[in-house]
């Protein structure tokens, strides 16, 4: 108290002072603080509520009601218990204390049954419940499984070997057809190995070239990420059983890599054939007299013997092959007298209506005639076929170096 000068002080016990002036200030702060947390649950969009170790509703915020009301209805939320949305059991056993479980609410009226993630705390023997809306994230989750079954049953009607390795490099997905094309045990795969444990195996089956300097081929395993990362890496393997495989890589979201595994040994086989029959035809072609040149329809030069290119070089100019119409019947004009001739094959050769068979005769600058016949072929193009003949009193060059 103040008085002039004087200020006097009152010392007193506190255990000796009126409770009415005493409590005021903190009667006024707790009255404040329970308003404002009274407001803070009425207004939080997620359901909480406390539950006694019976399991009954001692209370509940005003998201849990309007939810409660929806399925139970008005009435039946004003009476006491408040009812549960979520079998009294359900929560308790749950185990979601100190985690987050998702449980399901009970029916309403058309049956339906809503998905939350609930979390517990104990307070002084209760049960302070949460819970989150999880109806969209259990249907993506539902939407994500069924997409992972769609592409696992694609997956499993490939015949390319699919082995998906996640961002640490371990196994996460594989297909049947890398069980049939690797050899590999499926408690091997399904144990989710690395990525090097993985081609290790491959190298013990065999079932990969043998590299020649084993430790390089080790450290060559991050050029084979880097490459695979960056959707470069193809290589082609030839086993030693005879069969061949096309081993490429592709990147994967989120860090993940795929490798692909096709056999191609029937492929290769043909190829071989193919190119078998083609050497095998043209040393047949190159075995006859006659100089034979094919064009296609393009006018490009697709097919000639050696005989054609013995007769149609040019020694000043060897470099120049002909490989056009164009270009060919240039060179033709340059080796022999002037003549129609080449201007009608040009013609012949481009032209897109039906064409007949036909002949000529032409002279070389050294004096040799060469009979000519041009004959249309399939798909457009034409076949050029030239007979040389010596010239009248010139001797044979065969004999000529015989002398």
């Amino acid at each position: 108290e103040v008085a002039g000068n004087e200020v006097r002080l009152e010392v007193m016990s506190r255990h000796s002072a009126e409770p009415g002036r005493r409590d005021l200030h903190c009667l006024d702060a707790e009255g404040e603080e329970l308003r404002m947390l009274r407001a803070n649950t009425e207004v939080a969009p997620f359901l909480l509520w406390r539950q006694n170790k019976d399991g009954d509703v001692i209370w509940a915020n005003r998201s849990y009601l309007a939810a409660a009301t929806e399925i139970f209805g008005l009435q039946r939320v004003s009476m006491w218990p408040i009812p549960s949305l979520f079998r009294s059991t359900a929560v308790l056993k749950s185990g979601a204390r100190n985690r987050v479980v998702r449980i399901q609410s009970v029916a309403n009226v058309s049956d339906h049954k809503d998905w939350f993630d609930c979390h517990i705390t104990e307070v002084d023997g209760d049960a302070l419940c949460t819970a989150f809306p999880a109806d969209e994230a259990v249907r993506s989750e539902a939407r994500r499984q069924e997409f992972t079954q769609t592409l696992t049953k694609t997956f499993s009607d490939l015949s390319i070997g699919l082995a998906i390795f996640d961002r640490s490099r371990r196994l996460a997905l594989f297909n049947p057809a890398v069980c049939d094309l690797t050899s590999l045990p499926v408690d091997f795969l399904t144990s989710r190995p690395s990525l090097v444990g993985f081609l290790d195996q491959l190298r013990e089956k065999r079932v990969m070239p043998e590299p020649r300097d084993y430790r390089a081929w080790r450290n060559s395993i991050a050029d084979l990420e880097t490459a695979a990362m960056n959707g470069t890496y193809a290589e082609t393997w030839s086993l030693p059983d005879g069969q061949t495989y096309r081993v490429s890589g592709r990147p994967h979201p989120d860090g993940a890599m795929a490798l692909l595994f096709e056999d191609i040994s029937a492929e290769m086989s043909l190829t071989r054939r193919f190119r078998a029959q083609l050497q095998q035809s043209q040393s047949i072609i190159d075995s006859l007299d006659e100089a034979v040149a094919v064009f296609s329809a393009s006018g490009e030069l697709t097919f000639s013997n050696a005989a054609y290119q013995a007769l149609w070089s040019d020694p000043e100019e060897p470099s120049i092959t002909g490989k056009t119409v164009v270009e060919a019947t240039r060179l033709w004009h340059k080796l022999t007298v002037p003549t129609p001739i080449w201007g009608d094959f040009r013609d012949f050769a481009f032209q897109d209506r039906e064409r007949d068979e036909w002949t000529g005769q032409v002279t070389m600058r050294d004096g040799r005639s060469v009979a000519c016949r041009f004959v249309p072929h399939k798909a457009g193009s034409s076949l050029a076929i030239f007979h040389p003949q010596e010239a009248a009193g010139k001797v044979p060059s065969e004999l000529r170096h015989a002398v």
